[in-house]
């Protein structure tokens, strides 16, 4: 394979810590050099990075399948992820499992495509009711480390969202969350497998959360949209306490769900809460009528969005992530509100002091969490890098395993990314 040479930009890394000038020489999928001026041959593909900033290519935390996996690998370019953890969700408004008949065929799916795809499968209650996905997800208590070493021989990357009403409302029913925690915890300390999950709403299910952990290593997402009802600064500083716990943040207006049968959904749309987003306009549109729209249905909670900001710039927040629903609508939206907050101030020092900060978040904080080889650009590491127009706001040129997936805005017809496979600490 031919060489890629980017030169010219300036390169932001919080993984490595480099900082500057540099110019990156690829070879097959990883980088084989970082220097300030490297020396090339005619041979050499060269991507110019004059006005650009080169980061890290972003591993998103939570992306649900919602139009299928394949779909959204497609948008995911444009918006500089190049390593969506996929939840289990419904698809094209069946559950995924029915949708692509059965796990191992869904896990298949995620070769060759133009991102890398992580994957994350959750174990819920036997008693799971509300959501139709979740409800065949349901293990007996017995069956909990059964289920694990089977997605661990799959090579499944994590457990997760693990939905559970812990202290408040979710998309889910159970009366057997802390229990049933606490023992799936065990498995999961006990295999070193990580485990994402989403608690009721408020600050008492992220309490909870925190009493059930006693110590073991446990991710809470959506901190910001989870207590957008509650004090968010008590919320950051509970779980700064507890140095097991990680936490994530996405950063959008909007919070929502492909699922109508949803508690929350349910919840939203008889308030009169729930809307329909346009995929290319973003124009909003109240549903009327739960039972003829077309998921996703998206609802606005009280200080969502302040919140969201407070999570994204706060030290003690892990991750950003997008819980995009498979639209590409909140991965547009977490791009749009990265620029808007880097572009805030016109001093280029407190730019670069943003950029590193949320750049941290989107890549190699995830790639910690996941305990994945992702994240970071230094010689020998995979070659998944975006170059960022903060001029125009937007993703210039986007490389996936080495291989360029978006050039100048555009979608090339290379697809090169690798399903990325759990691995023990």
């Amino acid at each position: 394979m031919k060489k890629t040479l980017i030169r010219n930009g300036y390169l932001i890394d919080p993984g490595s810590r480099l900082e500057g000038f540099y110019d990156l020489l690829i070879e097959n999928n990883k980088i084989e050099r970082i220097e300030k001026d490297i020396k090339y041959s005619k041979n050499v593909n060269i991507i110019d990075g004059k006005n650009k900033y080169i980061v890290p290519g972003f591993i998103d935390l939570q992306v649900n399948p919602g139009n299928s996996i394949e779909y959204i690998s497609d948008i995911l370019p444009f918006c500089g992820i190049t390593t969506p953890l996929v939840m289990p969700c419904n698809v094209l408004g069946k559950p995924f499992l029915t949708y692509y008949e059965g796990l191992e065929n869904m896990l298949k799916s995620c070769e060759g495509l133009r991102v890398n795809i992580a994957n994350a499968i959750s174990i819920e209650p036997p008693d799971t009711g509300g959501h139709e996905t979740y409800m065949q997800l349901a293990v007996d208590m017995d069956s909990i480390e059964e289920r694990v070493l089977e997605l661990i021989q799959l090579g499944v990357t994590a457990v997760g969202e693990v939905v559970l009403p812990l202290g408040g409302l979710a998309h889910i029913s159970s009366d057997m969350s802390r229990e049933f925690l606490d023992r799936l915890l065990d498995v999961t300390e006990k295999y070193d497998m990580p485990i994402l999950l989403h608690t009721g709403a408020g600050i008492n299910g992220i309490k909870e959360a925190v009493e059930v952990s006693k110590g073991r290593r446990l991710h809470i997402c959506h901190i910001g949209s989870t207590c957008s009802q509650d004090n968010i600064h008590e919320a950051i500083t509970l779980i700064s306490r507890n140095e097991n716990i990680t936490s994530d943040t996405h950063l959008s207006e909007v919070a929502g769900s492909n699922s109508k049968e949803s508690k929350l959904v349910i919840d939203y749309y008889n308030k009169g809460e729930v809307v329909n987003i346009d995929k290319d306009t973003l124009k909003i549109t109240t549903v009327r009528n739960l039972e003829t729209a077309n998921p996703p249905y998206y609802y606005n909670k009280v200080n969502l969005f302040e919140n969201n900001i407070t999570c994204a710039l706060s030290e003690r927040i892990n991750a950003i992530e997008s819980d995009d629903l498979g639209d590409g609508i909140r991965a547009r939206i977490l791009l749009k509100n990265f620029f808007r907050l880097v572009n805030s101030t016109e001093m280029e020092h407190i730019k670069v002091k943003f950029i590193k900060k949320l750049v941290k978040k989107l890549t190699y904080n995830p790639a910690q969490i996941l305990n994945i080889d992702r994240g970071i650009l230094k010689e020998g590491s995979y070659a998944d890098i975006v170059l960022l127009d903060l001029e125009n706001e937007k993703v210039d040129t986007v490389l996936v395993n080495g291989e360029i997936v978006l050039d100048n805005g555009k979608l090339t017809d290379n697809k090169p990314g690798k399903r990325i496979e759990f691995k023990s600490k």
